[in-house]
Order: C-alpha cells, then sequence, then structure tokens
C-alpha cells in the first residue's frame, strides 16, 4: 500500500499509515468512519477527527481506497476493483466475489456508463431475509 501513496506522491505520516493498517485489517466489516476513528484512537490517542477525515478524503480522492454511503454513513474499503457489496438485514457487508457475477456486473457498470453517462465503482446490494 505504502508504494501507492508514493506512485500518488502523497506523503507517508504516521496517521496514514496507521489507517491504511486500520483499514488492511477491518477491510471484510467495511468499516465505517467512526470506527475508524476509534481504532486509530487506541494507538494515535492525539489524533483528531478532523486529521482522520481528511486523510480518509484525500486516500478516496486518490484510488488508493474505495467509500461508499450505508444507512446513512460512509463506509471504507480497499478493493480496487468495480465489485459487489452485499448489505444483509443484519448491516453485515460482505464483497462477493464470484467470476460469473463479475462478468454481469462489468456488462451493467459499461450499459450505465455508455448509455445513462453514470460511472459506477461500488455496487451495494441490499438483502432482506
Amino acid at each position: 500500500m505504502e508504494e501507492k501513496l508514493k506512485a500518488e506522491k502523497i506523503k507517508i505520516t504516521p496517521q496514514r499509515r496507521e489507517i491504511i493498517r486500520i483499514l488492511t485489517e477491518l477491510e471484510k466489516t467495511h468499516p465505517s468512519f467512526n470506527q475508524i476513528y476509534r481504532a486509530i484512537k487506541e494507538t494515535q490517542p492525539t489524533v483528531s477527527r478532523s486529521t482522520v477525515h481528511e486523510n480518509l478524503k484525500l486516500l478516496v480522492q486518490r484510488g488508493i481506497i474505495w467509500s461508499f454511503n450505508y444507512k446513512g454513513e460512509t463506509r471504507y474499503e480497499m478493493s480496487p476493483e468495480a465489485h459487489v457489496n452485499l448489505a444483509e438485514f443484519n448491516g453485515e457487508i460482505k464483497d462477493i466475489e464470484n467470476k460469473k457475477l463479475n462478468v454481469k456486473l462489468n456488462e451493467i457498470i459499461k450499459i450505465l456508463n455508455e448509455e445513462e453517462g453514470i460511472e459506477i465503482k461500488s455496487l451495494l446490494v441490499l438483502v432482506e431475509k
């Protein structure tokens, strides 16, 4: 991950290194800002909410991490490729990694981009059980 930061000419600060570590550790849970902030406060108690927010914003803008909204919260993930996030009724969010589904997803993304002018980075599917 540090290679991506260097390639984007982003200085590697202790806060950014810790945010990347936390996102890597919590990758499968698609953590919210508050979850990331609480985790970083454990190792860097003096870090401010605005520092964490601005660093997350920079990492998203540069394409190093992804963000999406779910139930009024911004969630973050490390997945670099367009994919499906499946949100279950209990709030758990999972990445769906299925070759057949990815082919269909790429077709949907292409149609939305070419015919509707919409650029898709992440697709959230809600499932109620």
